[in-house]
């Protein structure tokens, strides 16, 4: 009986995981339009270069994700204190942010991908590092 009951609870802990994938996935749609579309209008309309653009555009998505992750996503807070939370936040995200750099200049320079298509690469790669990051060091309770 107490097999069964393991059993189950490792069941209701992956469905878990799997809806909070699956809202990441929303989140993270959503969130990829407001970048894309700043990037997009920062460029071609106000005429930035596409990296400095694209860091911009970067820092304002992960601030709205994060207010949509910690209030509909992720019910675990390890940090009691948001400014602490916060902290942690920034640092994944300064680390999703050199990776969606880097990623978006090496496409766009050495592939030669028009900046909106090596974005929306540079964004799949970024995802799963934020996800599993974010998931890992701000929203999993360690014993």
């Amino acid at each position: 009986m107490k097999i069964i009951n393991i059993f189950n609870k490792s069941i209701i802990i992956q469905n878990k995981s799997f809806i909070q994938f699956v809202k990441y996935l929303i989140v993270g749609g959503f969130c990829t339009i407001i970048d894309i579309s700043l990037l997009y209008t920062l460029v071609t309309f106000i005429g930035l270069n596409y990296l400095i653009a694209s860091i911009i555009s970067f820092i304002i998505s992960a601030i709205i994700n994060y207010y949509l992750c910690v209030n509909w996503i992720f019910s675990i807070r390890v940090f009691k204190k948001y400014y602490q939370e916060f902290s942690y936040y920034i640092i994944i995200s300064l680390i999703g942010l050199a990776i969606n750099t880097l990623l978006i200049w090496s496409f766009t320079e050495f592939l030669g991908f028009y900046f909106i298509i090596s974005k929306i690469f540079a964004a799949g790669g970024t995802f799963v590092w934020n996800f599993g990051a974010r998931k890992y060091f701000l929203h999993t309770i360690r014993k």
